[in-house]
């Protein structure tokens, strides 16, 4: 991840919402489980072969409005921090998404 804590708070903001209007519309009373990180994963997996409205969409949901140079190397050094956890943590990344 860049070192460049603006931009960086920019994106932890992105996802904190993200997140948390994510989890509010959960079924209520019911138990969930979901990891809002790995959502925005996926999104950033369709968002690489996405243009024009559906791509501006998922920008500002995750990234509100950082530059497309950003957002890849952002979410990129994310993933490799998540996979290079220290301590005796394992971490692995399986994310997916299906069309119907």
């Amino acid at each position: 991840m860049a070192p460049n804590t603006t931009a960086n708070s920019k994106f932890l903001t992105a996802e904190t919402d993200f997140g948390l209007n994510m989890l509010r519309q959960g079924p209520a009373g019911e138990s969930l489980v979901v990891s809002p990180l790995s959502v925005i994963f996926v999104l950033t997996m369709i968002r690489a072969g996405a243009k024009g409205t559906t791509k501006s969409q998922i920008d500002k949901q995750i990234a509100k409005g950082a530059s497309d140079d950003s957002i890849v190397d952002y979410y990129s050094g994310l993933s490799q921090q998540v996979l290079k956890a220290s301590n005796g943590v394992q971490s692995r990344i399986a994310n997916g998404f299906f069309l119907k």
